[in-house]
């Protein structure tokens, strides 16, 4: 028991020189602590460096999940070396933390890869904790699973070479009621990862898929295609979108399409590569014997 004490005493007296020795430090200077901490995977030290709850390459975890995580790397590459490359960026960020940014290069099993790696620190009681850990391709990895979680597609919708996700937000449905929305007139959006770009408004769609339809007009950007799922029936109108002046319009009139013709696997819509400025669009008519799927070509806006 009374092992147990003086290590415990031990423990709050090694907490305590060490809380008082990083208030004199800037969060700069404790990114390199915690890198040669890293490179001895000293365990003990790592310890004091982190908040109570951190987010950890993406994932929020309490302190220990984040250590476990450190033993679990340390375990499965017991040569791990990790040299911060060139300076060390500082940050103050609008809530006062403090984000350090810094070239890492990390050699496992002999080979290096250099990522580029931040941490951001929060100050309690005038001593600086990590609270996030993560690097730059970590960042992107994780928002491409969370946009594809949501169905999202890449696409130009405003024609600045830089891809963005679209994607649908269905209409809320009312569970009370039968084939009812919360809102009455049933409306999806189509939204973009890059807010400057105006949502579409779809009265009338209970969901769909949204379809890139590449650039059929020439005008540098991609045009974006919708099915409008409804109750019932097999008919559906389908929609083209173009970006005009900073506004959705129609790209041709909506297209009337059957089911028959979507098991088909028919393309609705597509460049005619005859007549510059036209586009051939594939729809669904009705005769005095079938549905039948028609074809033509028609100016694109």
């Amino acid at each position: 028991m009374k092992f147990f004490v003086r290590l415990l005493l031990c423990l709050l007296c090694l907490s305590y020189y060490y809380a008082n020795a990083q208030q004199a430090k800037d969060p700069a200077t404790l990114v390199l602590e915690w890198n040669t901490a890293n490179n001895k995977q000293d365990i003990g030290t790592l310890t004091f460096f982190y908040d109570s709850e951190v987010l950890f390459y993406g994932t929020k975890m309490k302190k220990q999940d984040c250590i476990a995580g450190k033993l679990s790397i340390f375990k499965k590459y017991p040569g791990l070396d990790q040299q911060i490359a060139g300076p060390v960026k500082t940050e103050t960020l609008d809530n006062g933390d403090v984000k350090c940014s810094f070239d890492k290069a990390v050699t496992t099993n002999g080979t290096t890869k250099t990522y580029a790696s931040y941490l951001v620190f929060h100050q309690i009681a005038n001593v600086w904790k990590i609270t996030v850990e993560s690097d730059l391709t970590t960042d992107a990895n994780v928002e491409k699973r969370k946009w594809k979680a949501k169905g999202a597609v890449l696409c130009d919708a405003d024609g600045d070479g830089v891809k963005e996700y679209a994607y649908l937000v269905p209409a809320p449905i009312d569970t009370t009621r039968e084939m009812s929305c919360l809102d009455d007139s049933c409306t999806s959006y189509i939204r973009f990862s890059n807010k400057a770009i105006p949502e579409i408004r779809l009265v009338n769609c209970l969901n769909g898929g949204v379809d890139i339809l590449g650039d059929l007009n020439n005008d540098g950007k991609d045009e974006i295609g919708i099915n409008p799922q409804w109750w019932t029936s097999c008919w559906s109108g389908y929609h083209v979108f173009t970006l005009k002046n900073g506004q959705w319009i129609n790209a041709v009139p909506v297209i009337s399409t059957h089911c028959n013709q979507w098991e088909q696997g028919v393309k609705v819509i597509q460049k005619d590569p005859k007549k510059p400025g036209n586009v051939i669009i594939h729809y669904s008519e009705l005769t005095e014997d079938d549905i039948v799927t028609k074809t033509k070509s028609i100016p694109i806006k």
